[in-house]
């Protein structure tokens, strides 16, 4: 299989084990679709194929994650859901940001631009322990 059918099938796969995820209710179904979206268009120029090989091997145990999220409400739920949590108060926050249009001071303005910081590093941690690939 080329690895454009190849990453087609992983995104089509992912598609539906993120819908399952949320148990399709509606704004988590669009934000676990933006992850997923973000995810592709990330590495869609890399050709090396052992970039690509680690890349699909990720995908398979993201989406085995997801299917389990499905199918019971334990951690991996949990997970899921603090991602589209997070997802829509980042998208909030770029939208609106708090120091928008308001004078601070410089130690609140960094409180406010290292907010994300311990939330990525988790995220890359688990990603790293595990072998997934969420955002």
């Amino acid at each position: 299989m080329s690895p454009n059918k190849k990453a087609l099938s992983l995104f089509r796969r992912l598609w539906r084990a993120g819908d399952s995820s949320v148990l399709c209710s509606k704004p988590a179904v669009y934000y676990i679709r933006q992850r997923i979206r973000e995810g592709f268009d990330e590495y869609k120029n890399v050709r090396n194929e052992i970039i690509l090989n680690d890349l699909f091997e990720r995908c398979e145990n993201t989406i085995k994650f997801l299917e389990t999220a499905a199918i019971r409400k334990g951690f991996e739920h949990k997970v899921v859901y603090v991602l589209c949590e997070m997802t829509y108060i980042q998208n909030k926050y770029k939208k609106w940001p708090p120091h928008y249009n308001k004078r601070m001071s410089l130690e609140l303005y960094n409180s406010h631009a290292h907010s994300y910081d311990d939330y990525n590093l988790t995220v890359m941690m688990m990603n790293d322990s595990l072998k997934l690939c969420l955002r």
